[in-house]
């Protein structure tokens, strides 16, 4: 973002609000002891106040890096930053909304955004989906669950857009990937550390449960197929550095973090996401081998598709380096998931009635949608209802809610970003916008069997910050190109 004046103006004077801050400071002590909800309000108040003194100075476009990058690890983290007075108002969200009111009050100030032209088209997508779910609410039969729905994909959406809007030099991209890789780092080791100590984060579910099913991780993400499928997406980008960098050091971390993003995998039992993840290292495999500029690599890439198999097949049959359970062997298997269909009991017979049950509620629409957000209020009032309100399924839901029409424009979005990621892949000279562009096209890939696994996706921010690394990976290309090649 810029200014014409390169800052916010008018300046404001600071011994005022200094003042005042303090003041409200000693009044959240005080409000503190007689009602803990309030000052919690209170505390986000003077945190904002004190914000804006401290950056009144200083030039938009630097402020928008490090703010942008904290509400995407916000968004990563979600609920657990919660305060415990407010569990509702947790970091990410007051930051997203700051977001959205700060850029309004930019641009009511004089202030002027640049827009990266080459994702322009993607980004009318997302806003004519914005668009189309909102004048669903007109014929939602839960009016409050599909604003609930809209007011949650216009706030991701704004994440996603976001992030190609200010990452767009070489040395911002790769502070971006930076503190996502510590962000992965931090996850993936509090996984390990649940299975150790059997302790889990308030926000799981499995806090609650005992036995059998508790020796799953969910890390940070309240279940274990969430966790499964942050780490289908955050596997391509490990197993593509040693593909395109020849640096010992990324080589290392790449290896490594395929590894240990594998183990995570295991333990977290979901098999559509270990589905998406050889779809990963296959999508890497078949782009390589039809790329005779890069064709050099494919042997790399074998390797480390042998050193995957490695890793999983054998954990598969209860031995290998990662031990499993009987339960967690029993729910990788698939004749188990034919025999629940079969006889119409357990999970695989809820997902399949799901499946009839949401392709019917879209014909009795006439293709339109029950609105956005009202998928589950449907299920809910099945006569044969299937025991889980939640369709299982982010493709489904997307045309159950927005109907046709949403899943046309999520569609035309998702292979956009699909094949230009994939164009960028095989002709960009910088090995940064390589790098970019063929991680973010496998993640696409194993993402569409990956989304089935989580019961809803809306507000699932690892699939947010995917779409923005894609539209990162479209903006710098295309930006690379006009500068020689090399990303500036």
């Amino acid at each position: 973002m810029t200014a014409q004046s390169g800052s916010l103006a008018p300046r404001l004077p600071h011994w005022p609000l200094l003042a005042g801050s303090a003041a409200l400071t000693v009044l959240g002590a005080i409000l503190a002891i007689l009602s803990p909800a309030a000052a919690v309000g209170l505390v986000v108040v003077v945190a904002l106040v004190t914000f804006v003194v401290g950056v009144s100075n200083r030039p938009v476009d630097r402020l928008m890096v490090p703010f942008v990058g904290i509400t995407v690890v916000a968004a990563i983290l979600g609920p657990n930053l919660a305060i415990p007075q407010a569990p509702a108002a947790f970091l990410f969200r007051v930051m997203i909304v700051a977001l959205g009111v700060g850029t309004l009050g930019y641009l009511l100030m004089g202030g002027r955004i640049r827009f990266p032209s080459a994702i322009g088209i993607p980004v009318a997508l997302l806003a004519a989906m914005t668009a189309w779910a909102t004048v669903s609410i007109a014929w939602s039969q839960n009016t409050g669950a599909a604003i609930r729905w809209t007011a949650f994909l216009a706030m991701m959406i704004g994440v996603a857009v976001a992030m190609p809007m200010v990452f767009t030099t070489r040395r911002r991209v790769i502070t971006m990937l930076t503190v996502l890789g510590w962000t992965f780092a931090g996850v993936t080791a509090l996984a390990f550390v649940e299975i150790a100590t059997g302790y889990h984060l308030p926000t799981s579910r499995l806090t609650q449960m005992v036995g059998g099913t508790a020796f799953a991780a969910t890390s940070v993400f309240g279940n274990q197929n969430n966790f499964a499928t942050f780490l289908t997406l955050a596997l391509p980008y490990l197993v593509t550095l040693p593909l395109v960098f020849r640096e010992r050091r990324l080589v290392l971390i790449g290896i490594v973090g395929t590894v240990v993003d594998l183990a995570a995998l295991l333990l977290t039992g979901s098999k559509d996401n270990l589905l998406a993840a050889g779809l990963v290292v296959l999508t890497l495999l078949l782009f390589l081998a039809t790329d005779p500029r890069q064709r050099s690599k494919l042997v790399g890439a074998l390797v480390i598709a042998v050193v995957a198999i490695a890793v999983v097949v054998p954990s598969l049959n209860g031995s290998g380096l990662i031990p499993l359970p009987q339960r967690a062997v029993n729910k990788f298997s698939f004749s188990l998931l034919e025999k629940e269909i079969a006889s119409g009991q357990g999970s695989g017979a809820a997902r399949a009635s799901l499946l009839t049950d949401g392709v019917n509620f879209v014909g009795q629409t006439g293709g339109f949608g029950v609105g956005a957000g009202n998928a589950e209020t449907h299920v809910l009032e099945l006569a044969d209802f299937p025991g889980v309100s939640n369709l299982h399924d982010w493709w489904l839901e997307v045309v159950v809610d927005l109907g046709l029409i949403g899943l046309a424009l999520y569609a035309t979005y998702y292979l956009l970003l699909l094949t230009r990621q994939l164009r960028g892949a095989r002709r960009a000279a910088d090995p940064l916008v390589r790098y970019l562009c063929l991680a973010g096209a496998a993640a696409l890939v194993g993402f569409v069997v990956g989304s089935l696994a989580p019961s809803t996706m809306i507000a699932f921010s690892p699939m947010w910050v995917m779409f923005g690394l894609s539209m990162t990976a479209i903006a710098i290309a295309d930006r690379a190109r006009r500068h020689g090649g090399r990303l500036p």
